[in-house]
């Protein structure tokens, strides 16, 4: 048995000993996190490309079309007077399409409200890409402090076993006992070892929003600082202003302009010209003019409109529904979070106190024989399961302050910014 006690030894030593490693030697703050994200990550390393292609495209729905040069040569090779080249006549113009409907200015502000979209678009990525990043930062926190209770857990359990190995070689418990408390004791070191392996595996997962490798040992922070329950009238007031729903409505000004833009390509163009004619056979020169425009028994574009009739529709109704399951969203994380903290407040004030008195009593009693070696492993766990449960509803209301942050669009760099 103790050679199982020393090989659950090597393996925290070990793992704690990566964790050492030369350059592995601080804690990173929240507002670096963020700093780092914003300035590395490779998602929104994309956004200037979108931004790029939409220059290039508004450049192009603002250029006009180019003049058409026309050449005709008539009576060629033909018989009589048309022989060969005695009667040839050659006509020159320039003609211009002229495009109706106001035609270049709906193209632009098709494009003028896709670069509005965008940059919504880019602002609701940014805070997407934050909060994975921050959700990132509180499991690092977490692990760090289950790191530290299971700690303390086997400090309690190591006097637990010298406690219970002196009350053995006095003759007062049996080798069960030891053994009992000793597989114990080697459980809580595996977990241990669980827990530093899963820890250095969340550092790298923190690391990867930035596109690098960690080169911190942890993160700072205090899981049981908590933040204030949100008033939910105040939240549900800044929907309208939450990148999310300013999206919504980006896309129905995109598709209200596609909409106009449709219906300008259903108004015909005109095409006019003007240009000189040779007449070889009476050395004779004119002027000629062209005017064309096509004949409009129909509406040639009515499917394109019907089309884009439908989606700027369906973008209204999409933002309709949108509000509806924010608001709805907004409701229910806000019930959780407050579920939570009256939990962590049971925790706290009723049950912890209790959950150490308890412990304190049996061991009390298991040295005088009152009470036996199970009673005792009892007590610990109990006390355990709630510091347990404590670190765990302290994560879960962060992670769910986090989303109303993300729902509503308020700012998620505010815990950073008061270190």
């Amino acid at each position: 048995m103790k050679s199982l006690f020393l090989s659950h030894t090597t393996r925290v030593l070990a793992a704690i000993t990566l964790l050492a490693l030369p350059g592995l030697c601080f804690a990173l703050s929240l507002s670096t996190a963020v700093s780092r994200t914003l300035e590395a990550s490779p998602e929104l390393q994309l956004y200037p490309y979108h931004v790029r292609a939409l220059d290039g495209q508004a450049l192009q729905a603002g250029l006009k079309p180019n003049p058409r040069l026309n050449a005709e040569l008539e009576n060629v090779l033909g018989t009589g007077e048309n022989r060969f080249l005695s009667n040839t006549e050659i006509s020159l113009s320039l003609s211009q399409l002229i495009e109706l409907g106001q035609k270049p200015e709906r193209r632009v502000e098709v494009v003028d409200r896709q670069a509005a979209a965008i940059e919504h678009e880019y602002q609701v990525k940014r805070l997407d890409v934050i909060a994975a990043m921050l959700r990132d930062y509180y499991n690092s926190l977490r692990l760090q402090q289950l790191i530290d209770w299971n700690q303390q857990r086997i400090a309690a359990e190591q006097a637990a076993v010298s406690v219970i190995q002196r009350r053995a070689r006095a003759g007062v418990v049996g080798q069960a006992d030891v053994m009992r408390m000793q597989l114990r004791l080697a459980k809580s070191e595996s977990r241990q070892a669980e827990l530093i392996a899963q820890h250095a595996q969340s550092l790298k997962m923190l690391a990867a929003h930035w596109a690098a490798e960690p080169e911190f040992s942890g993160v700072k922070g205090e899981l049981g600082l908590l933040p204030d329950l949100p008033d939910m009238t105040q939240l549900e007031a800044a929907l309208q202003k939450t990148p999310d729903y300013l999206l919504a409505q980006a896309e129905v000004r995109v598709n209200e302009a596609r909409l106009a833009l449709a219906q300008a390509e259903g108004r015909a163009d005109v095409t006019v010209g003007a240009g000189i004619r040779r007449q070889e056979g009476n050395n004779d020169n004119a002027l000629l003019f062209s005017f064309s425009m096509p004949l409009q028994w129909h509406d040639s574009n009515q499917g394109n409109i019907a089309s884009a009739q439908a989606q700027y529709q369906e973008k209204l109704a999409n933002q309709d529904l949108l509000r509806t399951r924010l608001e709805v969203a907004l409701s229910r994380i806000h019930a959780a979070m407050l579920n939570n903290l009256d939990s962590l407040k049971r925790l706290q004030v009723d049950l912890r106190p209790v959950a150490d008195s308890l412990l304190a009593e049996v061991k009390r009693g298991y040295q005088l024989g009152q009470y036996g070696v199970l009673q005792w492993v009892d007590a610990q766990q109990e006390l355990f399961t709630i510091e347990r449960q404590l670190i765990e509803a302290q994560h879960a209301v962060h992670l769910q302050f986090l989303e109303l942050e993300r729902l509503s669009g308020a700012s998620l760099t505010a815990a950073a910014d008061k270190e």
